[in-house]
């Protein structure tokens, strides 16, 4: 088993979210299938900012129209609010009402900030309702992984979400990571959507914040997965990361004087920054058809 790098009082900062369930688990009878229904639809809300009828779908195992039959009924019990906006493939999506924050924090066992507004839209950031949505079917997949078999087979066990790293590092001098996720090994690894064709420059500032967490006494994370959203996105990147990585050590740094990263650490990033192609086809199916 691989042994996590991080330090036990970062560990500790991430348990909150680490402890919290997110296996959504089939059941015989009505009553418990709609309990854990309702207990994935809040806390994603919750985790997230809203949640979506295409990740309920695709988690739960049941038809698009079931999805929103069930969503349908939390906004009719008051625990969740319908917002409809075009930054939606399905031009809908589910954000919490007072009552929804307030099971959702009986549930998970912590208080979930909420914001009322006149407008539910307000709410979230609209800009990244895409985004965001990709990233909760993605982190949801990987904690619900199963076999052809349909056995169990998590990717990882736990995940921590923008929002609450942004929350844990609020700091503009800390890469903002897309996720975190706890691994069947112990470690902790940084999740990157890439949604999109980045330049070169984009990349280069991505890859030193990467460097400054993932590298040194009191790292924020052991490796970093990145995620694209298409074949020719991750190709693109990876070609990127790849020159970076040979340029950068042989590139100085105005201030410091120094290379902008050292041989060593462009070997570790090598060896720590991952690109998980495993979600391209899912996301591509669900969300670019």
């Amino acid at each position: 088993m691989s042994e996590s790098r991080i330090t036990k009082s970062i560990l500790e900062r991430y348990e909150i979210y680490f402890n919290i369930d997110m296996q959504y688990r089939l059941a015989l009878s009505n009553i418990q299938r709609s309990r854990n229904k309702t207990r994935f639809a809040l806390i994603n809300a919750a985790r997230f900012g809203f949640v979506s009828a295409l990740v309920c779908e695709q988690t739960w195992g049941v038809k698009r129209a079931k999805a929103l039959e069930f969503l349908g009924k939390l906004v009719s019990q008051g625990y969740l609010a319908l917002v409809q906006t075009e930054r939606a493939v399905d031009r809908r999506i589910y954000v919490l009402t007072h009552k929804g924050a307030q099971f959702a924090s009986e549930m998970m066992r912590f208080d979930v900030p909420f914001r009322s507004t006149k407008e539910p839209i307000t709410q979230v950031n609209q800009n990244a309702i895409m985004h965001d949505s990709v990233l909760s079917f993605v982190l949801n997949e990987g904690v619900n992984n199963k076999t052809s078999e349909g056995l169990a087979k998590p990717l990882w066990t736990s995940f921590l979400t923008e929002m609450e790293f942004k929350r844990l590092y609020p700091s503009a001098t800390v890469k903002n990571v897309d996720g975190l996720v706890l691994l069947p090994t112990g470690e902790v690894a940084a999740v990157e959507l890439e949604a999109s064709f980045k330049r070169k420059a984009q990349h280069e500032t991505t890859l030193i914040k990467l460097k400054d967490s993932l590298i040194n006494d009191s790292p924020l994370y052991d490796k970093v997965f990145i995620i694209t959203c298409s074949e020719r996105i991750n190709a693109d990147t990876q070609r990127f990361y790849e020159q970076l990585l040979e340029e950068l050590p042989n590139r100085i740094d105005r201030k410091t004087k120094r290379p902008l990263l050292t041989q060593h650490d462009a070997a570790l990033l090598r060896e720590r920054i991952i690109f998980r192609t495993k979600f391209i086809a899912p996301i591509e199916q669900t969300f670019y058809r």
